[in-house]
């Protein structure tokens, strides 16, 4: 018995598909069996005896009860939780560096001295400092104290 691995293998460049998703119909197996062209496979394609099987995938239905689970807090677990660390760290970092390189300006104009700078710069590494505007009013009561 002839197998029909040729024909298999040229539908499915044809149809740029795999070729295990290649479907012969079993009762035009013998017109199948003759043709051995590209050409008599499109023909073959046109008049639907070679088709292209369906995809497996998830089912709509599935998918609303995996919501459904999802909403009630299920598959939660930490394996699933996916957090936007790196994006957080990104703004963390050019925050960081953005007042670091204003205390060095200060230090350079010679508004603060050495001890105070690095004083301020455990206060922003803490998070006590945020911005410029903080760090001057920090700046202005320490002035006013002391």
């Amino acid at each position: 018995m002839k197998t029909l691995r040729l024909q298999k293998k040229l539908a499915a460049r044809i149809m740029q598909i795999g070729k295990n998703k290649v479907w012969i119909d079993p009762d035009r197996i013998e017109d199948i069996k003759e043709a051995i062209i590209s050409e008599d496979i499109r023909e073959l394609i046109k008049d639907k005896a070679i088709k292209k099987k369906m995809e497996k995938g998830v089912k709509a239905r599935a998918g609303k009860t995996r919501r459904k689970r999802k909403k009630k807090g299920r598959k939660r677990g930490t394996g699933k939780i996916k957090k936007k660390i790196n994006k957080r760290k990104q703004k963390y970092v050019k925050k960081i560096r953005k007042l670091r390189n204003y205390l060095k300006t200060l230090k350079k104009q010679k508004k603060i001295d050495s001890k105070k700078h690095n004083k301020l710069r455990k206060l922003i590494k803490a998070g006590h400092l945020t911005s410029q505007k903080t760090i001057n009013e920090y700046l202005i009561q320490k002035k006013e104290k002391g």
